[in-house]
């Protein structure tokens, strides 16, 4: 997945920043939590993060000052570290300030997130395969030592993850149960994941556990290789390939809105399947009774009224916080029709909604950082904050659109009722006890290949504050 490369060179010139340079500055479009970690690892000389207008006087420990301020203080023995939301193709890129001595032009190191995390994971590993030496071991084989480390990781780390062993390793060796019905379809959405043959081997596993479960891979023109469509004819796949849209629309909402509706309406008038899951080609759900477990949960919780069939489940999200109709678009299950519906929304054909997210977010990160820290009293008990506040926050959050939000509050003003911005919270809050289900990822051993090194383990990640116990809270003891 990653450009193996690229990563040790990477983790050479930040072993070498200590050496290099005397004061390390970040200029970050993100900054996560594990580059704390990783720079606080290398004792590489932070001396601070440079955010114009920022809310905070420090992040994760580490000073934040504006861009003026840090470039007064630049010199030839300063060091720059760019955090940007994607890889970059290049490693490091050179910039031009201006100080009281002038134009004085440095290099900065590029790095994206999942960067970071490949760093860090070759440091750790480096570690522990050193460690079989000073132990007087020989190197474990190339082509077992995923498994062995990954057994070693469930016992060692954290009492939550032993579980994972049994569920994930073992089991899968031994033992795998079939399910024999065919009322349940699988859409699998979006463009096909060569890498690590992931989508093929995602279908594969499905099919071996749901025989007769009609199972639909809808990507676009383009995309399919001729092995992939042999794959597919050999498991009893359809596979989709559809026409892009003329306008991709924001973030490509339009390409997500059309393969998952071209894949549910197949369903619909194709098969006899009462229920659907839309997932996605890069990503794959390891519990193999998942579509018994989801049926049993709509039978158990049913919907307030006739609006829907039943319940749609949605993976965990950061809707029961200050989010605003923001369901995560990994997967969606419920009844064929139910789903269509969840996608037969407009296509996204207004520009002005991205400027404004943009133009804006440092102002929404400001207010939105804060509530979805767990000690924040901001949640759905919205009654015990200010109803004037509450109302200014539920103005801001609803101008913001991401494609989640886009989905989701199309689908509540056309087939559950009217949205009003000051309200936007409570109404989110409403629909996730009236007409929800929201589960956990760890539950269904939820794997996405986009970011492999979160795999199973998503609710420690997030620290749990989105789990199924939360929307069970809100099911029972929310009132609007």
């Amino acid at each position: 997945m990653f450009d193996t490369e690229k990563i040790r060179q990477l983790t050479f010139l930040l072993e070498r920043m200590p050496k290099d340079y005397s004061r390390v500055y970040i200029i970050p479009e993100v900054f996560p939590q594990e580059a704390a970690a990783l720079f606080r690892r290398l004792k590489i000389p932070v001396r601070a993060i440079m955010i114009d207008n920022a809310p905070m006087k420090e992040l994760f420990g580490f000073k934040v000052v504006s861009t003026a301020e840090a470039v007064a203080n630049f010199n030839r023995r300063t060091g720059l570290i760019a955090l940007m939301r994607k890889s970059a193709p290049f490693i490091q890129t050179p910039l031009d300030f201006r100080n009281r001595g002038g134009i004085l032009s440095l290099s900065a190191l590029v790095m994206a997130p999942d960067e970071i995390l490949a760093v860090y994971d070759r440091l750790t590993l480096m570690k522990i395969l050193k460690q079989y030496q000073e132990d007087g071991l020989p190197n474990p084989p190339l082509q077992d030592f995923a498994t062995r480390f990954a057994r070693g990781l469930t016992t060692f780390l954290e009492p939550r993850f032993q579980n994972f062993k049994f569920q994930l390793w073992d089991s899968r060796e031994y033992f795998k149960p079939t399910y024999d019905f065919d009322d349940t379809a699988i859409v699998i959405q979006g463009p096909i994941t060569y890498e690590n043959n992931y989508t093929v081997d995602t279908f594969k596993l499905y099919r071996s556990i749901y025989p007769n479960a009609p199972i639909v891979i809808s990507t676009w023109q383009g995309e399919a290789t001729d092995d992939f469509r042999r794959e597919c004819l050999e498991h009893s796949v359809v596979l989709l390939e559809n026409e892009p849209p003329e306008i991709r629309g924001l973030s490509n909402i339009n390409m997500q809105l059309k393969s998952s509706l071209s894949g549910v309406e197949y369903v619909r008038k194709n098969t006899s399947a009462k229920f659907v899951l839309k997932t996605r080609t890069d990503q794959r759900i390891n519990r193999f009774d998942f579509l018994v477990y989801f049926k049993n949960l709509l039978k158990t919780f049913p919907p307030k009224d006739d609006k829907l069939q039943r319940r749609i489940i949605f993976l965990c999200s950061a809707a029961t916080k200050g989010y605003s109709f923001y369901f995560y678009d990994f997967l969606a299950f419920g009844c064929t029709s139910d789903i269509l519906k969840l996608y037969d929304v407009p296509l996204h054909k207004d520009p002005g909604e991205m400027t404004y997210t943009h133009k804006n977010t440092r102002r929404f990160l400001r207010i939105q950082l804060p509530l979805l820290d767990n000690r924040c009293p901001i949640d759905y008990n919205f009654k015990k904050y200010p109803a004037h506040k509450l109302r200014k926050l539920s103005r801001i959050v609803y101008r913001f659109a991401i494609p989640e939000v886009y989905i989701a509050r199309n689908f509540h003003e056309k087939y559950i009722g009217h949205v009003d911005p000051e309200k936007a919270l409570e109404t989110n809050w409403a629909f996730i006890r009236d007409y929800l289900i929201l589960v956990d990822y760890n539950t269904i051993l939820f794997d996405w290949f986009k970011y492999e090194f979160h795999r199973y383990t998503y609710e420690i990640h997030t620290k749990g504050q989105h789990a199924f116990a939360r929307w069970l809270d809100m099911y029972n003891n929310f009132e609007d």
